[in-house]
């Protein structure tokens, strides 16, 4: 049995690809393990989002030639977003690293490969295993040459009933790609040039992939695309809103999420569906905002302003009066200056997030932003971004307030290091709690005693 790790960086795009590879390599026969040190194949994801992120990458992706020397019939490959557009770097900075794949590339060349490399690991490692022989596959530079001249087609995966597992460590969730790159060219952000233009699956295809998730015990489920509300199926014209309504009606006993859209495109009619089916569809929208300025947004190039961003959360307080509402925002974007920090905190007060995810801008090569002036210094900067998390976290702490003494819904995750266990509500706030590991993938309904900032701690009902 071939034993396959994935250390993934980046967004829930990247969490969704991952997730798809290493569903599909399970159906190969292959076993998924917890560290390199167990491997037979390594695949790394990257992300390119921030240049920090693709520092670690490389310091990550240079760690691994220790386990090439340990085990020289072992494959590690590099995909995903720095994939698309350092593939010759990676290849000249790591003589270990066998295969390069872009988020660009096409998957289904690539499942074929990755099912050629299965079969060839199979062999490899066996006679390494058998004679310690000095095994080193080389580097796969053209993967889409390799696929072509070896003939290699998809594997026709058998269906298979999965016994369930009553023993759980920690609850199922699956990622599935709804769409994936993006036509809108925000400014600041890499992944047009790294993913390409918007494309959407089939929802034939979502659908095939969610039950076979489902089967496979997933509890939640998370839609997955850089402007999952752009969504159109190739094959009928369908809507997001129509993808979010087929979803919802699928049997099981599990939770749906999606991430990200994006104002621009976002419609009462998603709100609407969100509504009626609460028992399927989580009462939670991340609704990012990057910037309380227009003149910052149209900077950004997120064509939506600041009146129109107001007007969707009026919406989702229309048909979600209990939604938690989270964002992200950017501070500190070239030619930001003190009013337009102010009239992002404007709109923090105004909608009163559950959370918000905040960040310093990150220069990105390949971007318009990349050569805009930035006169604003760091320490600037870095007191915004701090006054911004400041207020940010103490209007959650409000929030939570909401909760105390209620009765909620809530998906047991896991047991912590603490010994109590970890669920979450529909609207993916924390509960800490003392039972049994029996109820670890289970709905329960727990009763909030106890408000945190970070936590909720409740008492099972």
């Amino acid at each position: 049995m071939i034993k396959i790790f994935f250390k993934t960086y980046g967004c829930q795009a990247n969490v969704a690809d991952s997730n798809g590879f290493q569903t599909y390599l399970v159906d190969l026969g292959c076993k998924v393990v917890d560290s390199e040190s167990e491997a037979d194949l390594i695949i790394v994801n990257s992300c390119a989002i921030r240049e920090r992120a693709e520092l670690k990458l490389f310091s990550y992706v240079g760690s691994l030639n220790h386990y090439k020397k340990e085990k020289a019939y072992i494959r590690i490959g590099v995909i995903g977003c720095v994939a698309s557009y350092r593939k010759q770097e990676i290849y000249e900075r790591f003589d270990h690293v066998n295969f390069v794949f872009g988020a660009r590339d096409n998957i289904e060349t690539f499942k074929a490969y990755l099912a050629d490399i299965v079969v060839s690991l199979e062999s490899t490692k066996r006679l390494y295993l058998d004679t310690s022989r000095s095994i080193r596959p080389g580097q796969d530079r053209d993967i889409q040459g390799i696929v072509e001249k070896k003939h290699l087609k998809i594997r026709q995966k058998e269906e298979h009933k999965v016994e369930k597992n009553d023993n759980l460590e920690e609850v199922r969730r699956a990622f599935v790609n709804i769409v994936t790159g993006c036509n809108n060219y925000c400014s600041y952000c890499i992944v047009p040039f790294t993913r390409g233009r918007e494309t959407s699956y089939s929802i034939d295809s979502i659908v095939r992939r969610i039950e076979r998730e489902i089967q496979l015990g997933a509890k939640e489920i998370n839609l997955v695309g850089q402007n999952v509300n752009s969504y159109i199926d190739p094959n009928t014209g369908a809507s997001f809103a129509d993808l979010l309504k087929v979803v919802a009606r699928l049997e099981g006993d599990f939770w749906v999420r999606y991430i990200s859209p994006h104002p621009k495109d976002m419609t009462r009619d998603v709100l609407e569906v969100m509504a009626e089916h609460k028992d399927k569809l989580c009462n939670y929208v991340h609704m990012p905002l990057q910037a309380g300025s227009d003149k910052i947004l149209k900077a950004m190039n997120r064509i939506y302003t600041v009146d129109r961003y107001m007007e969707i959360i009026g919406w989702i307080k229309e048909f979600l009066p209990e939604a938690t509402i989270t964002t992200d925002i950017i501070v500190g974007f070239p030619g930001e200056s003190e009013e337009d920090y102010l009239g992002t905190m404007n709109v923090v007060e105004k909608v009163k997030y559950d959370l918000v995810y905040s960040f310093i801008y990150s220069r990105r090569k390949y971007t318009k932003a990349f050569n805009m002036p930035d006169d604003t210094t760091i320490e600037v900067k870095q007191e915004r971004l701090d006054g911004l998390q400041k207020r940010a976290k103490e209007l959650s702490f409000e929030r939570n307030y909401r909760f105390l003494g209620k009765v909620v819904r809530s998906l047991v995750e896991k047991r912590l290091p603490s010994g109590k266990l970890l669920a979450r509500t529909a609207g993916n706030q924390r509960v800490i709690f003392d039972e049994k590991d029996q109820n670890i993938g289970k709905f329960v309904n727990l009763k909030i005693d106890k408000i945190g900032l970070v936590n909720l701690d409740g008492s099972l009902k």
